[in-house]
């Protein structure tokens, strides 16, 4: 039942000190994200050039996939929307 804390006085020393850690906890953190992020989307080191063509081609076919994707969801929805306006006329 005595599980009151003390109450602590806060000077201005104190709380530039603990803003100062708290930033520089910030800062790793931050620096810890960034590399994470880095090797989980850069692409994979080659070992020889046929692995490098193979990931150029690789990275071709996926963008021309998505592109295609692209213009297929555009066009049913665009089909979608007009076809709304000829059952008004």
């Amino acid at each position: 039942m005595n599980d009151i804390k003390p109450i602590t006085n806060y000077s201005v020393e104190i709380i530039s000190q603990l803003r100062t850690q708290k930033k520089q906890e910030l800062r790793e953190s931050k620096e810890r994200i960034q590399l994470l992020t880095q090797e989980l989307f850069s692409p994979q080191k080659s070992k020889n050039k046929m692995e490098n063509m193979m990931q150029h081609i690789n990275a071709g076919i996926a963008a021309y996939d998505g592109l295609k994707t692209g213009i297929m969801i555009f066009q049913r929805i665009h089909r979608f929307f007009n076809r709304k306006k000829d059952k008004n006329r």
